[in-house]
């Protein structure tokens, strides 16, 4: 049998708000991207290149904190993750160039950094597989209402204060106020440990060794980060110059498609873990959206434009859960840590430069080729994710002792 404790529930509610922030902080230059350009003078590329910033700083230390978080520090990543970034904001309020702002974002990337690593190894340890894309969905329920509320809380504080430093200022000064329950419910949780003894799952997470689907998973992960930013980072940009939007209405349109992804995230977790399967999900997300994608070159009009997105943002995100809980089920079992560093590190840097190359493309050949290269990112994401197979379950019989004072040993056997 497998137990799943308050503890559980605790740190997964301060992983939901801790990946709340995280997407906030990673998307904060989407609405204000205009703006920051007009001010400062900047390209297209220019503009792209702050915004990938602080996600290729993010990447690229997400291999230490993978490698750290198998070590012992996970519980610590978290929560301060959620602090020092906070403080980088308030501090990037201040940035008057296009060089201070390249370092206050990559300087933000490397503080929000010890989230994504640490969640999915901890929350596979607390929830048995037949719970782990509901869990694992929470959380990315949260990072995705980050993402769809800031461009609309963007182009809103931007209306309202005037201007985008003092903008930041106030998301700053929200964030830290958010560190406050992140850091009491860790804490709550690792009293409770101490007070519980707790079964393994039945399940074993993970895999013995670093399997094809892990390296097909990690391909995937690219693949899928490419359009994954660009929408998030660039849209309201490509909605004002293609379609006319005015900036509030342009993060609106984002807002909506971000927000019809939280549907597809919140059908697709249960059903995911409810019929036992993860692939098929896989390749309906990119599938489908490939093609409407390519309908956004087409100067629809206000209405269809709306819908397209909606279709566009469920299908996209209903693989994310099934993802995430997949990852966990394919990494090999004794290096979580570092597999998701992996994971969030390489396979997260195509993603990290693709609003560069978006913006890149953009300014050679205009926004509408910048679209058909989020197109083709997406066919090849649906060809790679053809080619997983479901992993395997392996049974176990392990009892996980959580209190070192009621046993200092944890005893197992072999199913």
């Amino acid at each position: 049998m497998s137990t799943v404790t308050k503890a559980s529930y605790a740190v997964l509610a301060a992983c939901t708000i801790a990946h709340f922030l995280n997407h906030v902080y990673s998307s904060l230059i989407s609405p204000f991207s205009t703006t920051i350009r007009a001010e400062m003078g900047l390209t297209l590329t220019q503009i792209g290149t702050v915004a990938s910033a602080v996600i290729l700083a993010m990447t690229i230390t997400h291999l230490i904190v993978g490698y750290l978080g198998d070590k012992g520090w996970r519980n610590v990543f978290v929560p301060a993750s959620v602090l020092l970034s906070s403080v980088v904001v308030v501090v990037s309020a201040f940035a008057s160039t296009y060089i201070f702002l390249i370092i206050a974002m990559a300087l933000l990337g490397v503080t929000a950094s010890g989230y994504h690593p640490t969640v999915f190894p901890t929350l596979a340890e607390r929830f048995p597989k037949n719970a782990r894309a509901k869990a694992t969905g929470v959380q990315a329920i949260g990072g995705l209402i980050g993402m769809a509320i800031i461009p609309i809380l963007g182009a809103f504080l931007l209306l309202v204060l005037g201007g985008w430093e003092v903008s930041f200022l106030v998301l700053g000064i929200i964030g830290l106020a958010l560190s406050i329950p992140v850091f009491g419910l860790f804490r709550y949780a690792r009293t409770e440990d101490t007070r519980t003894v707790q079964v393994l799952q039945d399940i074993e997470t993970g895999e013995d060794g670093w399997t094809l689907n892990y390296w097909l998973s990690l391909t995937l992960m690219g693949l899928r980060g490419m359009p994954f930013r660009c929408t998030a980072l660039l849209f309201p940009l490509y909605f004002e110059d293609i379609y006319g939007f005015e900036p509030i209405w342009a993060g609106s349109l984002t807002t909506i498609l971000l927000t019809a992804g939280l549907v597809g995230e919140m059908v697709a977790a249960p059903l995911s873990d409810r019929v036992g399967k993860r692939v098929p999900f896989l390749i309906a997300s990119t599938g489908v959206v490939a093609p409407l994608m390519l309908l956004l070159n087409l100067s629809l009009t206000p209405q269809i434009l709306v819908l397209v997105l909606i279709v566009m943002g469920f299908f996209f995100y209903l693989g994310v859960p099934p993802n995430t809980a997949f990852q966990t089920e394919v990494s090999p079992r004794q290096s979580q840590g570092l597999a998701f560093g992996l994971l969030f590190s390489i396979g997260a840097v195509p993603g990290a430069l693709s609003p560069i190359i978006f913006g890149w493309i953009g300014d050679t050949w205009g926004l509408p080729f910048s679209i058909l290269y989020l197109v083709v990112t997406l066919f090849l994401a649906t060809l790679v994710a053809a080619l997983l197979k479901e992993p395997k379950e392996r049974q176990i019989e392990t009892p996980l002792v959580l209190d070192p004072i009621i046993s200092p040993r944890v005893q197992s056997s072999d199913a």
